[in-house]
């Protein structure tokens, strides 16, 4: 996978006991985990959630609708893991971020592409997206 053009957003993660499995790395499970963290960066720090907000949406949150990941090698204990975050795609009701789980060596660990809607926690129904949250991502090709 390729990421996109730009700086992505980061966030830091330590491999603990508990992310392990019997094998000794990390779970297949816990990337997810780690993925939601660093989107949950780029939501908070990227604007997302604040366009919507200023759009009127003040009871909403994203709901994950596809995950595409690769696993590429394996994390162990006491590893120290940034999650790299990038907007790559945006439609009329739903958006897809690439991410990328990097080891301190520079390997990459596992990539993902998400893709998600914001949705209206009281009718439970995905929201359009306003107009601003396009400017969030990169144009379209």
């Amino acid at each position: 996978m390729d990421a996109p053009d730009g700086a992505p957003y980061e966030h830091a993660v330590e491999v603990v006991k508990s992310h392990l499995d019997e094998l000794g790395h990390v779970n297949n499970a816990k990337y997810f985990e780690f993925f939601e963290a660093g989107r949950t960066t780029w939501y908070d720090v990227g604007g997302l959630m604040d366009a919507c907000r200023a759009a009127g949406h003040t009871n909403a949150d994203t709901v994950v609708v596809n995950v595409n990941c690769d696993f590429l090698a394996e994390c162990r204990l006491g590893e120290q893991l940034n999650v790299l975050t990038w907007p790559k795609r945006v439609g009329t009701k739903s958006f897809a971020v690439f991410q990328r789980l990097m080891k301190a060596d520079g390997a990459i660990s596992a990539e993902a592409v998400v893709t998600s809607v914001v949705m209206d926690l009281d009718n439970r129904l995905a929201i359009a997206l306003p107009e601003a949250v396009s400017g969030l991502f990169p144009p379209r090709a």
